[in-house]
């Protein structure tokens, strides 16, 4: 009789204590510490290509993603040296060194993207070896020029600043800039110029590259990244539609 008392007084007691919901297992995320909209952009509220993509994911596993911009010096070695989970975006293309690389997992593509060089529509008129002046994002190597940069046939002017750079390429300061174009065409019509007064120019070297989500610490949490992507198809249909993401396909050689 006296074990039932005290089992029922803890019953009544336990009653009393309030039960919590499990915090959602939290992550930090690195990203480039730039403006690049629409592919991405942390530093504001506003939604991009990559921040709904990566919001819909963690909500549907019950993850909560935390962005930390992060300067592009020393991009390949953020997931050794700073305090992050994973990185976006990322390619393995993007790390000269295999034994680093090897140390990394890549998703499956989240984007298909076209690198290339883009001009003023009034610039193919001239000769493909009058292009003398290139601009591109501090940080972000133009890979495709390497050997005309080196010699001095063409300058490399860097700037922060996407805007910038397109209102460089506006007035002609210089031949071209080496930003993805579905950056360039917000960035215009920001400037009040139509987009189609820019073209990549193909009589130099363009790509169709991808953008992944990449860690060291969780593999399982990229396997099942990838079944999201496998499983919402329909969202980056419609992700790329809403953002006016440049089509690639015409590009693939």
């Amino acid at each position: 009789q006296k074990n039932k008392k005290i089992h029922y007084l803890i019953c009544c007691l336990l009653t009393l204590i309030p039960f919590h919901k499990v915090g959602a297992q939290e992550f930090i995320i690195g990203v480039e510490d730039i403006y690049y909209y629409p592919l991405f952009e942390f530093k504001t509220e506003r939604e991009t290509f990559a921040k709904e993509l990566l919001n819909e994911f963690a909500e549907s596993r019950g993850y909560k993603f935390t962005y930390l911009p992060l300067p592009i010096k020393r991009f390949d070695k953020w997931l050794l040296e700073e305090k992050i989970d994973f990185k976006y975006p990322d390619n393995s293309r993007w790390y000269p060194d295999p034994t680093l690389k090897s140390k990394y997992t890549f998703s499956q593509p989240t984007i298909k993207l076209v690198a290339g060089t883009t001009v003023l529509k009034s610039f193919l008129k001239q000769d493909k070896s009058e292009f003398t002046s290139l601009g591109t994002l501090l940080g972000f190597y133009p890979t495709t020029w390497i050997e005309q940069i080196k010699s001095g046939r063409v300058k490399l002017y860097e700037d922060v600043s996407t805007k910038i750079l397109v209102r460089q390429l506006l007035e002609k300061n210089v031949d071209g800039i080496d930003i993805e174009p579905s950056v360039i065409s917000y960035y215009l019509k920001e400037l009040g110029e139509p987009s189609d007064i820019v073209t990549i120019d193909k009589r130099y070297r363009y790509d169709v590259y991808e953008f992944h989500f990449s860690t060291i610490k969780y593999p399982k949490v990229i396997k099942e990244f990838n079944e999201f992507l496998n499983t919402n198809k329909t969202l980056l249909s419609e992700l790329n539609r809403k953002y006016n993401i440049t089509d690639y396909k015409p590009y693939l050689q």
